[in-house]
This record gives structure tokens, C-alpha cells and sequence, in this order.
């Protein structure tokens, strides 16, 4: 069984945010991101049913600029495949 778990990269709470000159989003050079955290909790219970399965295969799919890849590496770190 394949399990496809989506994660979204945030905005970190530790960030200062401050608006843009255009004042239309954020500048985003100052903030960190950081994958939702309920994402997290998804990936763990993917991982805990592949497990319980005794196979599977736990599929990480995100979409995103370039550093996107930080949460889909987060998420191979904790096991998925």
C-alpha cells in the first residue's frame, strides 16, 4: 500500500515578519520555514501504519520554491520513503 502524505512549508513562529515595499506579502529573506507542524503528526502516522502493515511505502509530495526540499527531507529523516 502506498501512502501519500502532503506537507506545506510555514512560516516559522519564531519569525519576525515584516511587510514587503510593495506592501502586498512578507519579505521573506529575514524568515525560516518549517514544515506545519500537524504535517508532522501525519507523517508519523503513515509511518505507524506502513509498520503495522508490514509493508507499504510512505510517499512525502509537497509543491513549492526550491526550498521546499527541507521539509521533504524532514519527512525522509523520520522514515517515509
Amino acid at each position: 500500500m502506498k501512502i501519500a502524505v502532503l506537507v506545506k512549508q510555514v512560516i516559522g513562529s519564531e519569525s519576525a515578519l515584516e511587510i514587503s515595499s510593495d506592501q502586498k506579502w512578507i519579505n521573506e529573506s529575514n524568515a525560516t520555514f518549517v514544515m506545519n507542524p500537524p504535517d508532522n503528526y501525519a507523517i508519523e502516522e503513515a509511518i505507524q501504519i506502513k509498520e503495522k502493515l508490514g509493508a507499504g511505502e510512505v510517499v512525502i509530495v509537497s509543491m513549492g520554491p526550491q526550498r521546499v526540499q527541507k521539509v521533504i527531507r524532514e519527512g525522509l529523516s523520520k522514515g517515509a520513503d
